[in-house]
């Protein structure tokens, strides 16, 4: 089971990277499944989609959704928590 992390509250078509990638200049694949995450300034529980984009060089995963109070947030793997590092 993955791990994610909160990374940033974000603005729609304000540039965010991932590992070097600018999330919005590439198509998000949603995968069918619900991720559970905790708002990081209220703890409240939200189910959010987890999204890869793709290039040629790499893929990258995170988890994004919009809160309740309009923002929207990225999680990003926590490689912490799963051993990686």
């Amino acid at each position: 089971m993955k791990n994610w992390k909160f990374a940033s509250f974000i603005e729609v078509d304000k540039e965010f990277r991932v590992e070097g990638l600018n999330i919005w200049n590439h198509y998000w694949h949603c995968y069918d499944r619900n991720v559970e995450i905790l708002h990081p300034t209220k703890h409240h529980q939200y189910r959010f989609k987890e999204y890869e984009i793709h290039t040629p060089e790499k893929s990258v995963n995170f988890v994004a959704g919009e809160f309740s109070d309009g923002q929207i947030g990225i999680f990003l793997k926590d490689e912490l928590q799963d051993g990686i590092l």
